[in-house]
């Protein structure tokens, strides 16, 4: 068993290390934070974890089925969440002790729908319904989202084409807007040709538009170039990108500007040019970093800022320039007290859950699943609904446009669109696979009224982060957000062209919230000035030691799409590998006359078989309760199958390569268990 976890020293600070405790079945039992702060687990004799003890979140008890589903949950606030499920073990409701309760129905409900067996039909929610439409092959039609607004009713339609191989053909927005895919011979994307919307909210099949043409990839599998639809024969607008011998991203366009990454040998990204233009070195970037990867320093056009780290992460004085800002963490917890700025300056206050309920500036209230319900800013308030998978799909007040803002997303989780109250498009994003590289807007005029869909080309950073967007007819730039900060407090150029062009995606997974200038993270909120969330991560210590951090300190190279991270299994098997190298070897050395006292898989070997555990091995907890037939709540699953799964979702290849790539997951563990029981037999035998 794991019993402590030291990181590399941090130069000037004694090491931290985290320790864990068992109980008598070997069950985890406590974890002691670097700040000698505790989280205690209770585990029933099946397993069953009923009960958590979080310095952030409070305490939280749950109650189980005999098949192991969870059937009640208690947080800190005293919210009640309770479960049901049918014979199969999926959830089919989910009530929060007051308001809307989840309910999910599925092969059509008592009714039937066709091809719908064992799937998700309908799901009815505080935001209104989605409803689901399958092909004889099962795979997803249609989606059509209901919301009420206070002007009426209004559903908004994804819908979905397949080619003869199962691919995605096509992909149809909620205004009528249609993307067309092209494959190569190898089945990955490399056309895309949008078919705009008409005055009825249809599709304009007979007008096209290229938005990206002769896309081509690296060996390595990454996009590496294309040519922009607004290319022309005399002209061409190539969009290329080159990556070194270990497959990262070393160049790559930012609309006239050309930036080079440069990595250290841990590659952390140390240093960002700039050319193309006569000013384009003014965007240059310098970082450096501590022992464990934390953004130490950033040098930009603005000066420099430096960040500085408690022991377990938490981020404390920021010094911009010769201003330096406090960030006061709470002794007992790692919830962040007060920031001296920069503006404005913030004193918070949280619920019992750990959930940030003011700062001063702005407050908030949280609905019974612990979402924030309202914001208050300046005495305006903004409500906000989310639905049965935690997606925001609504935010209304009287500063929203038409009083309110629809959102809609993709079976991936990528934003798909804003709307506006009567249905109206806002803003439609357009993604290759995670990479966001179109926005279209749309404007009415005339009788009979004419719908105009214009285009913007979004130039995408190293991790996905739109940082340019220019206009289609002039290639000139309209939205730049390249001189931000590495945390974004820096708000983008939206009048770059001269007119106002708002763009509200930030890093993957972010949407800026004007009204309270924090990024909506899907199951959380990040506040960019002080570079964490707000609320305590959804999956515990499985995100980390610090429930409240972002990206371990180094939003650079990392992202987090959800607001929540797992990779503690894989830290945790790493030390386990590492662990039990050092104890063998030490036998050999103490109880073995042979010379070579080491382990025939060696420290990197043993450390490399703890990490494909961590990876493969079922160590991580369905979050969701197997919401749309994920499986029953609380159960096991792995890494690796959730982002197996994801990519099969999002096309990147079939459902039978995912069946195959799943059977071959699921042994990679017993694999490791039978290196693990040759390096004890080796030891044993003194071999």
């Amino acid at each position: 068993q794991l019993q402590q976890l030291q990181p590399p020293p941090v130069t000037g600070a004694a090491r931290p290390a985290i320790n864990y405790t068992y109980d008598a079945l070997d069950q985890l039992s406590t974890v002691r934070d670097p700040r000698n702060l505790t989280t205690t687990y209770t585990s029933d004799g099946l397993g069953n974890r009923t009960g958590l003890a979080s310095p952030d979140t409070g305490s939280t008890a749950r109650t189980f089925d005999l098949a192991g589903n969870v059937l009640t949950s208690t947080d800190a606030r005293g919210k009640v969440t309770t479960y049901t499920y049918d014979a199969l073990n999926r959830v089919t409701s989910i009530s929060y002790g007051g308001g809307t309760p989840t309910v999910l129905e599925y092969g059509g409900g008592p009714s039937g729908a066709p091809n719908a067996i064992g799937r998700l039909t309908k799901m009815t929610d505080e935001s209104g319904q989605t409803a689901y439409a399958y092909d004889q092959a099962g795979r997803l039609l249609s989606k059509v989202q209901t919301i009420t607004h206070a002007v009426g009713t209004v559903n908004r339609t994804v819908g979905y084409a397949y080619d003869g191989n199962g691919r995605l053909a096509s992909l149809t927005y909620p205004s009528g807007n249609r993307i067309d895919y092209g494959y190569d011979a190898n089945g990955r994307a490399n056309k895309l040709t949008l078919h705009p919307s008409d005055a009825n909210g249809g599709t304009d099949a007979a007008t096209s538009i290229v938005l990206l043409d002769q896309i081509t990839y690296a060996p390595f599998g990454g996009v590496q170039s294309w040519i922009w639809g607004n290319s022309t024969e005399a002209v061409p607008n190539l969009y290329a990108r080159t990556f070194d011998l270990d497959g990262r991203l070393v160049t790559y366009p930012l609309g006239t500007v050309m930036r080079t990454v440069t990595y250290d040998a841990a590659s952390r990204i140390t240093a960002m040019t700039h050319t193309g233009t006569a000013n384009a070195a003014s965007y240059n970037q310098a970082f450096t970093y501590d022992g464990l990867g934390r953004l130490l320093t950033y040098t930009g056009n603005t000066g420099t800022q430096s960040y500085a780290y408690d022991a377990t992460g938490n981020r404390i004085p920021l010094k911009i320039g010769a201003s330096t800002y406090s960030n006061i963490i709470a002794s007992a917890s790692n919830r962040l007290n007060s920031t001296s700025g920069p503006l404005p300056a913030k004193s918070n206050t949280f619920d019992a859950a750990g959930n940030l309920t003011g700062d001063g500036t702005v407050s908030y209230t949280y609905g019974e699943r612990g979402r924030i319900k309202t914001s208050v800013n300046a005495g305006v308030a903004t409500s906000y609904l989310y639905n049965g998978i935690g997606q925001r799909t609504r935010k209304a007040g009287v500063t929203i446009p038409t009083g309110a803002t629809a959102y809609v997303y993709d079976e991936q989780g990528h934003l798909l669109g804003e709307y506006d109250a009567a249905g109206a498009v806002l803003q439609e994003t357009v993604f290759l696979e995670d990479m966001p590289v179109g926005v279209l807007k749309q404007a009415a005029s005339g009788t009979p009224m004419v719908v105009t869909t214009s285009v913007g080309y979004i130039y995408s950073d190293h991790i996905n982060t739109p940082r340019v967007v220019t206009e289609d007819a002039s290639n000139s730039v309209v939205w730049n957000w390249v001189d931000a900060d590495p945390f974004g407090m820096a708000q983008p150029v939206e009048n770059a062209g001269g007119a106002v062009f708002s763009y509200n995606v930030r890093f993957p997974g972010q949407l800026y919230d004007k009204e309270t200038n924090l990024h909506y993270n899907y199951y959380r909120d990040y506040d960019p000035q002080t570079g964490r969330y707000v609320q305590s991560d959804p999956i515990g210590l499985n995100g980390g030691v610090n429930t409240y951090g972002y990206v371990e300190g180094n939003p650079l190279s990392k992202v987090d799409p959800t607001g929540e991270v797992a990779f503690a299994p894989i830290l945790i098997g790493i030390g386990a590998g590492l662990a039990l190298d050092y104890a063998l070897s030490e036998w050999k050395r103490k109880n073995c006359t042979c010379k070579d006292s080491g382990t025939p898989a060696g420290p990197a070997g043993n450390a490399g078989v703890g990490a494909a555990d961590g990876i493969f091995g079922a160590h991580d907890v369905k979050p969701r309760g197997g919401i749309a037939g994920g499986g029953p709540a609380g159960r096991g699953t792995s890494i690796f199958s959730g982002l197996n799964h994801a990519a099969a979702r999002s096309g990147k290849y079939s459902i039978a390569t995912r069946n195959a790539l799943t059977s071959i997951a699921r042994k990679i563990p017993y694999v490791g268990t039978a290196i693990v029981g040759y390096e004890v037999y080796d030891a044993l035998s003194c071999d």
